[in-house]
């Protein structure tokens, strides 16, 4: 192997020996005879790692400590890497042959604000798209487009075409514009880092552009069954909330965060009513149908509320449902880090090069309904909520997955 070679690879991996074999042999295929060094970064989820590593002498191990997440697992991986391009494949991917040097020639030879390149995943088969583009919603969370489509029904896209943001689970960086811009956000685990990454390098003055011919085909689905499904879900809500926080410019953060506060706030709302046993207490009017009145207590006098663990109106309140406990678990999370995203704020703002304005002319903003409580996207209130908002595109569910 050269000793600096032209591009280091970075897999992160928790759990799954089938697809990371797949994923690992693939890049051994694609290596490029030593051009290409294969990191794998060790999230400790995965007891057969060993016999995986021995059967592939060739990769370099980067033991992450216990499960830092796929964010923080990619900069382990870019901070071991000897190559001055990186390139970040998931663990369920397997690259076609000419799928990494594809990304680094399109990287080398692209212009020097080009920061990164996106390739393109489609499923297993290889007969469907999973990700070629994707777009920003007004609220911060992210689709990819055509998802699902099969790719004979998706429209080509030249090489050198923008995009907002490029796909995680196959992409390429400038290392050092990786580091230079933040890389990705730690705070996020996983889901959605890229679109922030994304989107900030835009803001930065910088550009991401795609590479359709690098194509890895994608099992999908293996780093969200590892995490569970409404694990997912409170990732998706914090970190969506902390995109639109962290990267609007000042005139699109006031004309947005009344609707994505509105938003968040209509779907808890919601999901409390419709899907938990106890919410019919929570619909109790407790002037017309008063519960009997609880022991006296000085803190009920003074304050209406009694002691902690004291027995309260509606104490057979509960939440069982796993979506609303996502969406409070994220609302909680958002409120203990409220100073650190203001911090981040002001880090993002202070980078700027680029307006809103002359980003989402490109990559226009979508809004899209998409939990319980979205239906009142239509609504007299919600409207009143968007009064100041730029154009949103309106999509739908059902347009975007096939």
């Amino acid at each position: 192997m050269p000793s600096t070679p032209d591009l280091s690879a970075v897999v992160v991996h928790y759990r799954g020996e089938e697809h990371l074999r797949e994923c690992l042999q693939a890049l051994r295929a694609a290596g490029g005879g030593g051009r290409v060094e294969t990191i794998l970064v060790d999230n400790g989820g995965s007891p057969e790692i060993a016999r995986v590593l021995r059967d592939h002498p060739e990769v370099r191990h980067v033991p992450a400590g216990g499960n830092v997440g796929f964010a923080r697992g990619c900069r382990l991986g870019a901070e071991a890497a000897r190559a001055p391009a990186v390139a970040f494949v998931n663990d369920d991917a397997a690259v076609e042959p000419d799928a990494l040097e594809r990304l680094a020639t399109a990287l080398s030879s692209a212009p020097a604000d080009v920061s990164a390149v996106a390739g393109r995943l489609v499923d297993r088969t290889g007969k469907k798209n999973d990700f070629s583009d994707g777009f920003l919603t007004f609220d911060g969370h992210a689709f990819q487009r055509d998802s699902g489509r099969p790719l004979a029904q998706v429209p080509e896209s030249p090489p050198g075409e923008e995009r907002l943001f490029a796909c995680g689970g196959l992409m390429a960086v400038r290392r050092e514009e990786f580091f230079a811009s933040g890389g990705f956000d730690d705070d996020y685990f996983a889901y959605l880092e890229d679109v922030d990454f994304g989107w900030r390098q835009w803001i930065g003055g910088r550009r991401i552009v795609s590479e359709p011919r690098a194509v890895a085909r994608h099992r999908g689905g293996a780093t969200g069954e590892a995490l569970g499904r409404y694990s997912r879900g409170f990732l998706f809500e914090k970190n969506a909330y902390a995109t639109a926080f962290k990267n609007f410019d000042e005139e699109h953060f006031r004309a947005l965060m009344p609707a994505i506060l509105g938003a968040f706030m209509a779907r808890i709302a919601e999901m409390l009513e419709t899907r938990n046993a106890g919410a019919g207490e929570l619909r109790r009017d407790p002037y017309r149908e008063p519960e009997a009145a609880p022991a006296d207590n000085p803190w009920r006098r003074l304050f209406g509320i009694g002691r902690a663990g004291e027995k309260q109106p509606g104490e057979n309140v509960s939440l069982d449902d796993p979506l609303t406990v996502a969406h409070l678990r994220a609302l909680l999370w958002i409120h203990r880090s409220s100073e650190t995203l203001a911090a981040k704020r002001r880090d993002v703002q202070a980078s700027r090069r680029r307006s809103d304005a002359e980003i989402f002319a490109r990559f226009p903003l979508r809004i899209v309904p998409t939990y319980p409580g979205d239906e009142h996207f239509d609504g007299a209130y919600f409207r009143e909520l968007l009064g100041r908002s730029p154009a949103l595109v309106r999509s739908s569910l059902s347009e975007i997955f096939a």
